[in-house]
């Protein structure tokens, strides 16, 4: 579960470029590096749950600013598959339009 998990969430990710996924190594979560126009990770967490029903951690939280940190335990697979295409989507239009209302 945890491996098909990761997998789901690093496809995700794909919008923010293959170097901006770090960690899930061992872990159960994975560290996502913003692009640089949203170092405000914080506002970047509020907008995703908002607008795309999918909850991160700013990396401000835990000592990384202008990161999200990203859960992948404790979900079922159909349960990672929906908050996985949720994130996906919200980070698509985050890269291509910002954080439109």
């Amino acid at each position: 579960m945890l491996v098909k998990n990761r997998e789901l969430i690093v496809t995700a990710l794909a919008p923010l470029g293959k170097d901006a996924v770090k960690g899930g190594e061992g872990a159960l979560f994975l560290w996502v590096k913003l692009p640089d126009k949203f170092s405000d990770d914080c506002e970047v967490v509020r907008w995703l749950v908002n607008r795309h029903g999918v909850v991160v951690i700013p990396g401000t939280a835990s000592g990384g600013p202008g990161y999200i940190r990203i859960s992948f335990g404790g979900l079922n697979e159909a349960d990672c598959e929906v908050a996985a295409e949720r994130l996906r989507r919200g980070l698509e239009e985050l890269v291509r339009d910002g954080m439109v209302q």
